[in-house]
């Protein structure tokens, strides 16, 4: 009783601290459940006795068990019977009506919208002849003092597609499309269809919606939804494997594609799916005779379903693991169960196994038979190997976020259009094409700054239930229009033509004085300013200051150290080349970029004639000057 008590203790006080929390704890047989926790998930007590019709147990965001149930009995977080509590219920044990061993006949839905209100939603099973069909029981949180208690609606029957038609064992849940509401599925006894049931903040609908494709069933439906909300799969014990698409928004079912049909000596028991929807698992036993004996062998197989053709997936089964019941330490493998840590977990004997990674091909997914440490029972689901948990599949987060195009120099600011809930942190990661480096930065909404133009990638991710999720865009950053002017011109006679060079087509201008071509006469003193606009809506502005100059028109290159050479004073004389020509038109002098050291050195006294040029505004200034010596 003291083991008992400690793990009471510990089952109510763990819980990842992150708001995905609902599938954090498990119930299923022999009083045990798993409870996953920071450090790892580890067995727990319940007071779990049989399964009468599957396993589903529901905790709340913040992975505090709420309860859990086999289909006919519902225990709190206390693990105790919860009663029919409503203000005109007879506060007995409530009894819900799964069939006994009903394959996951049992699945718990929360009522969107709703912050105590969950729905039980039950099958009936061979046992019963599945006379039951389907039916829901309503567990209100806020009753006894938050402990919870089924209301009277309690075993209301569904129409599949009426009121008294029969459908297999097992029932599946799919968040819609919109990620608010619930599709509750189940398919008919003896025909090929799906009946999909939706659960809205109104309730649940009594309209089922059909959908006609694939095989006729059997007495049990092993289904699985697959983590991306597109597929579903499908069995019977002795039934073909195929594989449905799923729409999301109406709740049909579609396009039957078989995997496997070799199932005549096959007892199948389970499928699961990866965490990113690339592989899907089955487990499977077979038997054969020898001398009259049996012998019984169980097998976990791997598909890839992004091997091609739908014949490619087919032919990609591939037998990961294999136990005979002549091994010494024989395992048999019955349910398959993705934990929120994305590993998926296996009913094998007296312990679980653990896919750690299965998102990989083959063995490269590293199935583990015993995963956790063993236990003190035959089989840790019980003698029938039954289910360890079935919860409602959530749909992938949306990470859609716009990346509007920017220009450089430009701090841009990303979020995600809706921001998703039950997720980890978002991570935006920031990729340089020119270094080829990436960084980090988690939040809702974050800002870059962008120095250069150039295309970037932008990557929002997070994490839900164990699986890496990403979405990514490209950024487009524009450059800035090509504009220098210089600092200042000089007015040395005349106006000096601003020019701006060639642009490329759609480029507009704007001059101080409001005019809008792509150069500018100026003729008087002051300080201009011109913005250019391109075609991808970046703009530049630069500035320039037109001062009135003096350039000398004597020089005394006499050795007297004073008015010696042909001074620009107030221009940057590195800007400028230098032409000078003898009053014959003779050039005598050239230089690219002068340094005001002409002095007419071993030429005579008299009159020249000088043609300068600003190399970066394309400025000329013409005059003459006089040699005295």
């Amino acid at each position: 009783m003291r083991f008992l008590t400690v793990l009471l203790l510990v089952w109510a006080g763990c819980g990842q601290v992150q708001a995905q929390g609902e599938n954090n704890n498990w119930a299923f047989n022999f009083l045990y459940g798993l409870n996953f926790r920071p450090s790892g998930p580890a067995f727990v007590a319940t007071s779990f006795r049989h399964s009468a019709g599957g396993c589903s147990a529901i905790s709340d965001a913040n992975g505090r068990l709420l309860f859990y149930t086999n289909g006919n009995t519902v225990w709190d977080s206390q693990h105790t019977p919860m009663t029919n509590a409503c203000g005109a219920c007879d506060g007995t044990t409530a009894q819900l009506n799964a069939g006994f061993g009903a394959h996951n006949g049992t699945l718990i839905v929360k009522r969107p919208g709703s912050q105590s209100l969950y729905y039980v939603f039950t099958t009936d099973s061979q046992q019963n002849l599945l006379n039951g069909g389907l039916s829901y029981t309503e567990v209100d949180m806020s009753l006894r003092s938050g402990l919870g208690g089924v209301t009277a609606v309690r075993n209301v029957r569904l129409p599949t597609p009426t009121l008294t038609s029969k459908i297999a064992e097992g029932v599946v849940g799919m968040q819609h499309a919109n990620r608010r509401d619930v599709w509750v599925v189940v398919h008919g006894l003896g025909t090929n269809s799906f009946y999909s049931l939706l659960v809205t903040s109104a309730g649940v609908s009594p309209a089922p919606v059909t959908s006609t494709s694939g095989s006729l069933s059997t007495n049990i439906s092993i289904m699985a939804f697959a983590p991306d909300g597109k597929h579903l799969v499908r069995a019977g014990l002795y039934a073909p494997v195929e594989l449905f698409d799923f729409n999301g928004a109406s709740g049909l079912l579609s396009n039957a594609q078989v995997l496997d049909t070799d199932v005549t000596n096959s007892f199948l028991f389970d499928f699961e799916f990866s965490a990113d929807a690339s592989k899907l698992y089955q487990s499977q036993s077979s038997r054969t005779t020898s001398s009259g004996n049996v012998f019984e062998t169980h097998f976990l197989c791997q598909y890839d379903l992004r091997a091609g053709s739908p014949a490619d997936v087919r032919n990609s089964k591939l037998m990961i693991y294999k136990t005979f019941f002549t091994d010494p330490d024989f395992r048999p493998l019955s349910d398959l169960e993705i934990g929120p840590d994305g590993r998926i977990y296996a009913t094998s004997g007296n312990t679980l196994g653990i896919i750690d990674r299965p998102n990989r091909r083959g063995l490269a997914a590293n199935f583990r038979p015993v995963g956790l440490p063993v236990v003190n029972v035959s089989n840790i689901t019980g003698a029938n190997g039954n289910e360890l948990q079935n919860i409602v599949r959530l749909q992938p987060p949306s990470l859609d976020f716009m990346a509007e195009t920017a220009c450089a120099g430009s701090t841009v600011q990303f979020a995600p259009y809706e921001i998703p809930t039950g997720t980890g942190p978002l991570t935006w990661t920031f990729s340089d094409p020119l270094t080829g480096l990436a960084d980090s930065v988690q939040g809702t909404s974050v800002t870059r700054t962008y120095p250069l133009a150039g295309t970037y990638t932008v990557t929002l991710s997070t994490v839900l239930r164990g699986q890496y999720y990403r979405f990514e865009r490209n950024l487009i950053i524009s450059p800035l229009p090509a504009l220098a002017l210089p600092d200042t011109i000089r007015l040395c006679g005349g106006s000096v033509l601003m020019q701006l060079g060639a642009q490329p087509a759609g480029t507009t201008f704007r001059w101080s004085d409001g005019s809008a071509s792509s150069q500018l006469a100026i003729s008087q003193p002051g300080k201009y300013w011109v913005k250019v606009r391109n075609y991808q809506g970046c703009e530049r502005a630069d500035t320039t200051v037109a001062i009135a100059c003096q350039l000398p028109n004597v020089i005394t290159p006499n050795g007297d150290a004073v008015n010696e050479t042909f001074r620009l004073e107030g221009l940057k004389a590195g800007e400028w080349s230098l032409d000078v020509y003898n009053r014959w038109g003779r050039l005598v002098y050239r230089t690219a970029t002068y340094d005001n050291r002409w002095n007419a050195q071993n030429q005579s006294a008299g009159i020249y004639y000088y043609l300068l040029r600003n190399r970066q505004s394309g400025q000329r200034l013409r005059g003459c000057l006089e040699v005295i010596r």
